[in-house]
């Protein structure tokens, strides 16, 4: 419990006063739940049994006072200012219900969205990079899941507790008036509760966290098979995927099924206890009330009592196996918050200038930690700004790899990249991905209109801008024809899109960041080759001073590049003008060569 306490302070510290004063009222609301038996006690004893024949008794009732200077025969009397008591009890206690629920639950949701947020920020400081520990379902279930679980513990379980312990408290005082030893077998009954509780709990710990797991796995099943769509109809596998999702939804069912039993036999055993307790209990005031050492009312205010204590002995041990799945969440949840980035630490603070002068001396890239394969080789590459860069490559040359290296998306492990004639690590990272406007093969598209994925980093943008923008990438060929036009929603993921559309869209986007840089990843691969050549004489007019680098795979696009070069196995195996490397006659001449040859072929 102060585990889950102390991790999640600096997120639920600040409404601890807030809290305070909810568990304040719920213990209001006991104390008025509590006086409601007293009440009861003296309408069976000064009303039902006078009616009945029988004589008025003063009992141990708190509440005798507003009755006992009225006639004992004024039945009625004695009965409508029971019932305005009780009334008066029974309003206040729903108005403190009233604000108690109302202010827990709303400040609470600002705590509970201020650490999801932390989560999403903590996803995005680390990048694709944390899919290598955590799944996509597993960040589902913290984000979600177990978000909602501490701030249940915040507002349910430790108030809950709470008010049952303080209810039992004043329900056991309540019966030491009426007699003492009605406290002993409560008192009994706590301690073997109390041995019994503890040794469910380090059980219960180990199954939420199996169950807590075989959740995540079903989130990752559910997202990949709504994601996956396309691919899966595309292959006619609908129907693995469907035994996929079966079996893990299985899974979550047995699992959860045998600990639901798990859990219903040691709260039968509780539950059985209660009974015994209850049995017990109940023969002593009959003993108590055959000696006459208890009056009608009293033995119907003790019985209210004793199902109440009973019942909160039970709610404790649910709140404290409740507790066991709170302290998994809390462990998920901030083994998440606190893993440390050392790659985002060892950036500095300078931001980026207006111009960025971008400098790569001998950069090399591995593909793992042991060092045995460079993705990217002393690589040497000078960008001042304003420069047109030209990337080409066969599939697995190391120009993705490169571009990630120049926007900060990866680290490289020899060389230095410099900015300015300043090392990067010395600039703000964040400054470094927003001095790039970046379009990559691999689009995604938000579920929002084409509109909203163009401006996606500036939302304000005016509508003239986005179809500027639009125009440049060619955008409107197909979004004028659309019923919404720019407005038209395309769905999760950009469903409602082509590959080619979708590209065109991530190249406005880009655009229209009106970065210093630009960085088109081999983004027009899906784009037939007049689209495609309208698109670079577009880009050749917008770029008449910004950087732009771009990877391709067609050689005529990089003609007019200030310098083109092509990668091999992560080297610059050749690197000039257009003109240059036609005279140089290597692998790229070859390679725009067959291209030309192909075009021509295609053309006539």
């Amino acid at each position: 419990m102060f585990l889950i306490m102390k991790k999640a302070f600096p997120y639920y510290g600040k409404i601890y006063g807030v809290l305070v004063l909810c568990i304040l009222l719920g213990l209001v609301q006991s104390v008025l739940m509590l006086v409601e038996p007293q009440i009861i006690s003296l309408m069976v004893d000064n009303v039902i049994n006078p009616a009945l024949g029988k004589s008025a008794s003063e009992n141990s009732s708190i509440f005798y006072f507003t009755i006992q200077d009225k006639n004992p025969e004024d039945l009625w009397g004695i009965l409508l200012t029971l019932i305005l008591v009780l009334a008066g009890f029974m309003i206040f206690y729903f108005i403190t219900f009233y604000i108690r629920w109302n202010i827990a639950h709303y400040f609470s949701i600002a705590c509970d969205n201020r650490l999801r947020l932390d989560v999403l920020r903590k996803v995005h400081s680390f990048g694709p990079s944390i899919l290598k520990e955590y799944s996509n379902g597993d960040l589902i279930t913290i984000v979600n899941s177990d978000s909602q679980r501490i701030r249940d513990f915040h507002v349910a379980t430790i108030p809950f507790m709470i008010d049952n312990i303080f209810y039992i408290g004043v329900a056991l005082y309540f019966l030491s008036r009426i007699s003492l030893a009605l406290m002993v077998i409560p008192f009994i009954t706590v301690g073997g509760f109390i041995l019994i509780t503890k040794g469910i709990l380090n059980l219960f710990d180990k199954l939420y966290d199996e169950i807590w797991r075989k959740n995540a796995e079903l989130n990752t099943e559910t997202q990949e098979s709504i994601h996956g769509i396309r691919t899966i109809k595309a292959y006619g596998r609908e129907d693995v995927r469907q035994k996929r999702f079966y079996d893990r939804s299985k899974d979550v069912r047995d699992y959860s099924t045998m600990f639901g039993i798990k859990r219903a036999k040691y709260f039968l055993g509780f539950d059985s206890a209660d009974q015994v307790v209850m049995l017990l209990s109940m023969a002593m005031s009959i003993y108590l009330a055959s000696k006459f050492a208890m009056t009608s009312g009293e033995y119907s205010s003790f019985i209210i009592y004793l199902v109440y204590i009973c019942g909160s002995f039970v709610d404790l041990i649910f709140y404290a196996t409740d507790i066991q799945g709170e302290k998994v969440s809390v462990r998920r949840m901030f083994g998440l918050l606190e893993k440390e980035n050392p790659i985002l630490e060892s950036y500095g603070d300078k931001k980026t200038s207006k111009k960025p002068h971008v400098r790569l001396e001998n950069v090399t890239v591995y593909a793992d930690e042991k060092k045995e394969k460079k993705l990217v080789n002393e690589v040497c590459i000078d960008i001042p700004y304003g420069k047109k860069l030209g990337i080409m490559g066969r599939t697995g040359s190391g120009k993705s790899v490169l571009l990630k290296v120049l926007q900060a998306f990866r680290e490289y492990q020899e060389g230095v990249m410099l900015i300015d004639d300043i090392p990067s690590h010395e600039y703000d990272r964040g400054e470094i991905t927003r001095a790039y406007g970046y379009a990559m093969q691999d689009v995604f598209l938000f579920s929002h209109s084409i509109a909203a994925n163009i401006a996606y980093y500036r939302p304000d943008a005016s509508e003239e801008e986005i179809e500027y923008y639009g125009k440049t990438a060619c955008v409107d060929e197909f979004a004028l024809q659309l019923p919404e036009g720019y407005d038209t929603l395309i769905g999760e993921k950009g469903f409602g899109l082509s590959g080619g559309q979708k590209q065109r869209v991530a190249i406005a986007r880009a655009l229209l960041k009106e970065a210093p840089i630009t960085v088109l990843d081999d983004c027009t691969s899906a784009l037939d080759m007049d689209t495609e050549s309208k698109i670079f004489n577009n880009l050749s007019e917008h770029f008449q001073e910004k950087t732009l680098i771009m990877a391709t795979h067609r050689a005529k696009a990089l003609q007019d590049f200030d310098e083109i070069l092509f990668m091999e196995d992560g080297k610059i195996v050749e690197r000039g003008t257009f003109d240059e490397l036609m005279a140089l006659n290597g692998q790229y001449a070859s390679i725009y060569h067959q291209q030309m040859d192909t075009e021509v072929y295609v053309s006539e």
